[in-house]
């Protein structure tokens, strides 16, 4: 899934989209040299903006006529770089959407430091927004992140490691900030609370569905897709659904392949051989299959909670069609 495949989604919301990066940039604007180093480094490898396009969106839907949905949706950007930023440093890796990552390059401390600050940087923008819902929002989801972050690291290099584990790292890390986002538009526009929690459903189960889909890709793409090495979970002692599954099925199988791999450290790229076996045995035990079919109840979900909204129904349909598209992505 490139910024190309969300272009039809983006069209609506182009100019508030183009708002958000003025508001990204003079946030990270700074008369410390080393700061703008990795703030430009940051910047040259922008993503999706998938995060804040639903803030985006969900606010057209509601009628949101203010540019505090700018505001809230470089918030919530500026939340997820800095969880990339230390993901990148606590799981050791190279590479982020095909660039070297900021501990790469400058090293652990440095990178640590600027993902505080943006952190900092969001809760200060968050705060010039005057909205008490608000602020418990953004602090239930970064705390909710870190405790997702916290049970992850717990469960490394661990073949015990539970469906619940999984679940509770994927909501922590993921889902919740895709729920954040959507409510956003609700609070903003002061919509019922009915209404509020509708949204946060919608963002809960399409961030469920998303990040059950990266899991499979990890597994299923190419490296050039991922922008990152594939297997990467499984290298850095993570199992994720598709792994979880197979251990369930056909545990005497993959255990000496998922130990092999862990062995090896996760700077080894997995072997061919083991690379194409454990493809098998998860095509043969069905570990992709309820992967995919646990994000299309996911996907479903988000519909489902979408549709007890009012609103700009030309929106309207544009969000409904995200969590299919969402499934279909390979990248």
């Amino acid at each position: 899934m490139s910024r190309l495949d969300l272009l039809r989604y983006f069209v609506p919301i182009a100019a508030k989209l183009a708002l958000v990066e003025e508001e990204l940039q003079r946030t990270l604007e700074s008369d410390l040299a080393v700061v703008r180093r990795l703030a430009g480094h940051v910047a040259g490898g922008k993503g999706k903006r998938l995060r804040p396009a639903l803030v985006l969106l969900c606010s057209r839907l509601c009628g949101v006529a203010s540019r505090e949905d700018v505001r809230f949706a470089a918030v919530f950007e500026l939340v997820h770089t800095a969880t990339l930023v230390h993901d990148d440093v606590i799981d050791h890796a190279q590479l982020r959407r095909s660039k070297p990552t900021l501990n790469a390059l400058w090293g652990n401390t440095l990178t640590v430091l600027f993902g505080d600050l943006l952190y900092m940087h969001s809760m200060s923008s968050a705060i010039a927004g005057r909205s008490f819902r608000m602020l418990e929002i953004l602090a239930d989801v970064t705390t909710r992140m870190i405790e997702g972050e916290l049970i992850q690291n717990d469960c490394l290099y661990n073949l015990d490691t539970s469906r619940q584990d999984y679940f509770d790292i994927q909501e922590r890390k993921t889902a919740l900030l895709f729920s954040g986002c959507t409510e956003t538009a609700g609070v903003i526009a002061q919509r019922p609370e009915a209404d509020c929690a509708a949204l946060r459903r919608f963002g809960l189960e399409l961030g469920r569905a998303f990040q059950l889909v990266d899991d499979l890709l990890d597994y299923t793409a190419t490296s050039a897709q991922m922008g990152k090495p594939v297997f990467s979970d499984l290298r850095e002692g993570k199992l994720t659904l598709p792994l979880l599954t197979l251990m369930e099925r056909a545990p005497e199988a993959a255990r000496p392949i998922i130990q092999r791999v862990w062995e090896a450290g996760e700077a080894v790229p997995i072997s061919p051989g083991d690379e194409q076996a454990l493809r098998a045995l998860l095509e043969r035990h069905d570990g992709f299959a309820e992967t995919r079919l646990l994000a299309r109840q996911a996907s479903q979900a988000a519909t489902a909670a979408l549709n007890t909204i009012s609103g700009d129904p030309a929106t309207q349909k544009l969000l409904l069609e995200i969590p299919e598209f969402l499934l279909e992505r390979s990248s």
